[in-house]
């Protein structure tokens, strides 16, 4: 890295959190004119809402949990196994710290 880059980075972490998302973005215009990107649909500084999103996918909402669960959920497991293997997971975490 040379030592420019460094200076820049190392001023960087001395602004605020806000002050740091303004300087990604003013990169990012800059970089976006300079070389002429054109940006995806979605503007990353200006997200769409949820409805924009829902209408842009082409979602439709689930009116029956059954169907969401049967795609993940394996049939032969109960509610119970699954929450005795997160809280042995979690004891495991536990020791390791």
């Amino acid at each position: 890295m040379s030592p420019k880059l460094q200076s820049i980075i190392d001023a960087a972490q001395e602004l605020s959190p806000l002050e740091q998302l303004q300087l990604i973005e003013a990169v990012s215009e800059f970089l976006q004119l300079k070389y002429q990107i054109t940006r995806p649909t979605a503007d990353f500084w200006s997200p769409q809402s949820v409805e924009e999103l829902v209408r842009a996918q082409n979602t439709q909402p689930f009116t029956n949990i059954a169907d969401l669960a049967a795609d993940f959920w394996p049939e032969q497991e109960t509610a119970d196994d699954i929450i005795e293997y997160l809280y042995q997971q979690r004891q495991e975490d536990r020791l390791k710290d």
